[in-house]
């Protein structure tokens, strides 16, 4: 309880008074002590204080580590591309394997080449975002290097194959006549030759030019080669010319791949190859596509087929 007391010169004091006064005055005297010290930025927070030169300093590290970085990524990649590539024969692990590999040597190379006050800067955090830059400038630049029109290493492709007969009830109902499974093609037919000459159709695609894809179709019955031409050329015009008149006819085909047809694309190209008419007997129908591609050879789809042609 409060009470009252005396102090020299018989002045009566109230405790609880002289007790809030005491303490107001702590107070006071400790926020002129803490206004008298310098005060540290962000210190109220837990933030350490802000120094202009050290932060210049790091950031001058950093410039200096990206731009070794993407210089670095830059050359190795046009070295892979035109020195390592060319000397192999097609992909390879090592083509990927090595320039990840590469991630883990660039603390080394900021130590041998960046001066030391500055590499010594560098964290853990440095070397990971060194890393994905490192990864990332290898792959864009990559890719640039590696498609038209710098180089090409995307093989063409057989989008359609299919086979038709320009005559006869083979060429109206050519599903009464087929009996597919797996890779052999049986044809029924009544006399000792097909009524109409037999057609090999082709789409062919490729991300460059189509032109320059030479496609080698070949064909044998017991040992007996009836057919083996390499088309380009002037060859290759012809079968264009004769695919078209085929495909205006109002003939039924069968799929030799089972692509659907309605993907077809306006840049694919249509070549029609005949045949001929056949007897019956037992026959080896294979094609295949390839191109000189950037930096190496392409192959691109092959298939072999046999076909029966029996006489019912």
């Amino acid at each position: 309880m409060g009470g009252r007391g005396s102090v020299p010169g018989g002045t009566m004091v109230d405790i609880d008074t002289a007790l809030r006064s005491a303490a107001m005055d702590g107070k006071k005297a400790k926020r002129q002590s803490d206004g008298s010290k310098p005060r540290r930025a962000g210190g109220s927070v837990g933030l350490e204080p802000f120094d202009p030169a050290e932060f210049k300093k790091k950031e001058v590290a950093d410039t200096y580590s990206m731009w070794l970085v993407i210089v670095g990524s830059v050359i190795f990649t046009i070295i892979m591309r035109y020195v390592a590539m060319p000397a192999i024969e097609g992909p390879s692990p090592i083509l990927w394997l090595l320039p990840l590999s590469f991630v883990f040597v660039l603390p080394s190379l900021h130590r041998l080449i960046i001066p030391t006050e500055i590499s010594d800067l560098y964290t853990g955090g440095n070397w990971f975002r060194s890393g994905m830059l490192w990864i990332f400038t290898w792959l864009s630049i990559s890719i640039l290097l590696v498609n038209p029109p710098l180089g090409d290493i995307s093989p063409p492709e057989i989008t359609e194959a299919a086979i038709l007969f320009d005559d006869g009830d083979e060429a109206q109902n050519l599903s009464s006549n087929f009996l597919r499974t797996g890779t052999t093609v049986e044809i029924t037919i009544d006399g000792a030759y097909t009524e109409g000459e037999m057609w090999l159709i082709l789409g062919l695609r490729d991300n460059v030019d189509v032109d320059t894809c030479p496609f080698h179709v070949s064909m044998i019955r017991s040992g007996e080669i009836l057919l083996n031409t390499t088309f380009n050329g002037e060859v290759r015009e012809n079968a264009s010319s004769d695919f078209l008149s085929i495909a205006s006819g109002n003939f039924s085909k069968m799929s030799l791949n089972g692509f659907d047809t309605r993907n077809a694309k306006s840049e694919d190209q249509g070549f029609a190859i005949n045949l001929g008419s056949l007897e019956s007997g037992t026959y080896s129908l294979s094609y295949s596509v390839n191109q000189q591609g950037n930096p190496w050879m392409l192959n691109g789809t092959s298939a072999e087929y046999t076909i029966k042609i029996i006489n019912d």
